[in-house]
């Protein structure tokens, strides 16, 4: 018997739950408790929520962004840049004084570096051809 994932359990939520409330949202978490529970993963518990996030956001169109810059970069420019990835964007900032400058953003499957560094790299790959 195939093991199922925490992304199947936390899919197979999303789809149960979806456009559910009150009571009948109540008995479907009810009832997954209970089907992780007969699968002795509970402990996976944490895991599969986190999943679940992830899945519920990718399904409504909404793309998790992180955006490393140099400094501290202003909430502006932050839905400046997220709105160059998609409409929808949730936007994590963090700060890493390694950069010289420009920023780095990462989505979930994807890394576009505008960094000073890379920019640097490049110019100097060119000039060496």
């Amino acid at each position: 018997m195939k093991k199922n994932s925490n992304k199947t359990y936390s899919k197979a939520l999303y789809k149960a739950a979806k456009g559910l409330k009150g009571k009948d949202l109540e008995k479907i978490l009810g009832n997954f408790v209970l089907i992780l529970a007969r699968a002795r993963k509970l402990k996976q518990a944490e895991k599969i929520i986190e999943e679940f996030k992830k899945y519920a956001k990718k399904q409504e169109g909404i793309l998790e962004i992180k955006i490393i810059s140099a400094r501290k970069i202003s909430d502006d420019l932050a839905e400046k840049i997220g709105k160059a990835f998609s409409k929808k964007v949730e936007i994590t900032k963090e700060v890493d004084e390694n950069l010289l400058g420009g920023f780095i953003v990462k989505t979930e499957d994807k890394i576009f570096d505008a960094s000073v560094k890379t920019q640097l790299n490049n110019l100097k790959q060119r000039l060496i051809k």
